[in-house]
């Protein structure tokens, strides 16, 4: 079944018509990284804590789905889908604003890829007996006001670290072995499979800034000032990227949306890999 789940997704992904842009003349996302969590892990609980008592556990968004009292333990299933290394190019060269194709790139994430292959696993998994539910495709799911910015009842980056795909930077971006230029995407299902073990230290152990006490590419990267040695500033940094300036960049190049940002995730030792080497 994993075997399945992996090839579905990594087809869903690869094959996909949006996934293309002729002007990088290649792909925007390279086959994704697939980790499995065990759906009754204790970790979910943990992050009412960390994140709020909003976030739900995999039971809670399942139930909310399929019916109170139907949960019989099951799997998260979360996959990183890397960017191509043409798209990362095209970043990085930049310093105030995000390329072009970024910004098509996030356009095409946002509004088709991502919910087309969530659909199209879970659309498989049912041909095999399997239920599931993609979470941030549920009716309660909402960008929601918090204290330090925006939070939602379900974070993709959370449950990546929860599969052991990787830990958090200092941006706040995820890292995994495949570096921070990554899309997160997760679905939980009722089959029981083996899960995949998160084992780092600590939420930040592959961060060359925690690991080392030095880094901070990433605070030099960002256009928004939004990142320091005291952390990842969320309202500034989605101020400048999905805010009113962003709206407008975005419909200048044609796409009805933010132009998003990502500039601190590029001309980084961490853009493409896991420069601790824990991975």
């Amino acid at each position: 079944m994993k075997e399945l789940i992996r090839e579905v997704i990594t087809r869903s992904i690869v094959d996909h018509k949006g996934n293309w842009s002729d002007s990088l003349a290649d792909r925007y996302f390279d086959e994704p990284l697939v980790n499995f969590a065990a759906g009754d892990d204790p970790i979910f609980e943990e992050f009412k804590q960390i994140i709020g008592p909003w976030h739900r556990t995999p039971k809670e968004a399942y139930e909310a789905m399929h019916g109170e009292g139907i949960w019989r333990g099951g799997t998260v299933v979360s996959w990183a889908m890397p960017w191509s290394k043409a798209l990362r190019d095209s970043n990085r060269r930049c310093t105030d604003k995000p390329s072009i194709e970024w910004t098509k790139a996030y356009d095409l994430c946002a509004k088709v890829l991502q919910k087309e292959v969530r659909r199209g696993l879970l659309q498989e998994m049912e041909r095999h007996g399997v239920q599931g539910v993609a979470p941030a495709d549920a009716e309660w799911f909402r960008i929601m006001d918090a204290p330090d910015g925006k939070t939602s009842p379900w974070s993709d980056r959370h449950v990546a670290y929860a599969a052991g795909l990787g830990t958090f930077g200092l941006n706040s971006a995820f890292l995994s072995a495949k570096g921070m230029t990554i899309v997160l995407n997760s679905v939980v299902i009722d089959a029981v499979l083996a899960p995949d073990q998160h084992t780092a230290e600590h939420h930040r152990a592959d961060c060359l800034h925690f690991k080392t006490g030095a880094c901070g590419a990433c605070i030099r990267r960002c256009p928004a000032q939004a990142v320091s040695t005291g952390g990842h500033d969320k309202v500034r940094c989605m101020i400048f990227g999905y805010g009113p300036d962003s709206v407008r960049l975005a419909k200048e190049r044609g796409v009805e949306g933010p132009a998003g940002c990502a500039l601190c995730q590029v001309g980084v030792p961490c853009e493409a890999r896991n420069p601790a080497g824990c991975k």
